[in-house]
């Protein structure tokens, strides 16, 4: 059988101290979790209740940092379309002989600069899969 947690009795038991985890969350807000430390507790109930508060704050993280990374990938994708709204009229230009070597050199560089886009919109999508499966979301 697992370990049966139960809970920490503090009935009449003095408070010897406090604690605060904090964490900021990518949303421009922050989450804050407070606790006691009462006579007589042992550390494994201390470690115990500050692991439970970290792994809420971490959840909460998470959930906060989801809707992040998907404007994210939506402003990659968009501008993924732009890129290649440019590269279409480039080499039509270029196939008509009628590119400047400014333009060719933007050629180029966005070819190279598409396929970073599209690794990172990859990137992107394996970690809102991983932000969500942490998080427990759907």
């Amino acid at each position: 059988m697992a370990d049966e947690k139960k809970p920490l009795d503090t009935g009449s038991k003095p408070i010897i101290g406090n604690f605060n985890l904090v964490a900021e969350l990518p949303n421009k807000r922050s989450i804050s979790v407070a606790g006691y430390l009462y006579e007589g507790e042992d550390v494994r109930s201390v470690n115990d209740r500050l692991d439970l508060c970290q792994e809420a704050i971490e959840r909460q993280r998470l959930r906060c940092e989801i809707p992040e990374l998907e404007v994210a990938r939506e402003q990659r994708i968009t501008a993924m379309k732009q890129m290649k709204e440019v590269l279409d009229e480039l080499a039509g230009k270029q196939q008509a002989g009628k590119i400047s070597s400014q333009e060719r050199m933007t050629l180029k560089n966005m070819q190279v600069n598409l396929k970073k886009v599209s690794e990172d919109i990859d990137r992107g999508e394996i970690a809102i899969a991983d932000a969500k499966r942490k998080a427990g979301v759907a």
